[in-house]
């Protein structure tokens, strides 16, 4: 029997459009351009769009929207080729559910300046640009479980749950 997902929230196109480019790592300029949404009020329209999801963090909106299938690719280039050491997966998992660097840094014993030092070292491992595209990347590249987005989120990976639903 399949999984089942939290309710996936009502976006409109615009919505789904917006947070792809979020996911990608866009800038707010290129955002402007690809949404039609004026550079001024993008950050307006990002904070909308969080309510609607409802989370408070950017990051963790690309990674839910990942596994809801709203985002499909976040263009990715592994410089290395390498996957991230299992103390940056722990740090990036902390992303994927949300947390800040604080929050991180205490559930792992860490200091803050450690899991921002580990947060980069991420970044340029998943040869991404930002928080946002590398949540979504770690979602998409199994890096992850989906139980990392919150309650009620399956404990098996966004491939593992997509087998399960050809199966059945």
């Amino acid at each position: 029997m399949p999984t089942s997902l939290p309710a996936k929230p009502d976006l409109s196109e615009a919505d789904v459009l917006l947070l792809q480019q979020l996911a990608c790592g866009a800038l707010y300029g290129a955002i402007s351009r690809a949404t039609g949404i004026e550079e001024a009020k993008v950050g307006n329209a990002i904070l909308t769009l969080l309510t609607k999801i409802g989370t408070k963090s950017r990051f963790h909106a690309t990674a839910l929207g990942a596994g809801w299938g709203l985002v499909e690719d976040v263009h990715v280039m592994n410089p290395t080729g390498n996957p991230p050491l299992a103390k940056h997966v722990e740090v990036l998992a902390g992303l994927v559910g949300g947390e800040d660097a604080a929050i991180t840094a205490e559930r792992l014993g860490l200091t803050v300046n450690t899991v921002k030092t580990y947060t980069q070292t991420v970044l340029r491992t998943l040869g991404v640009r930002s928080r946002e595209q590398a949540t979504a990347a770690a979602v998409l590249g199994d890096l992850v479980p989906l139980r990392t987005l919150g309650v009620g989120w399956p404990a098996v990976t966004l491939s593992k749950l997509r087998q399960q639903a050809k199966a059945g």
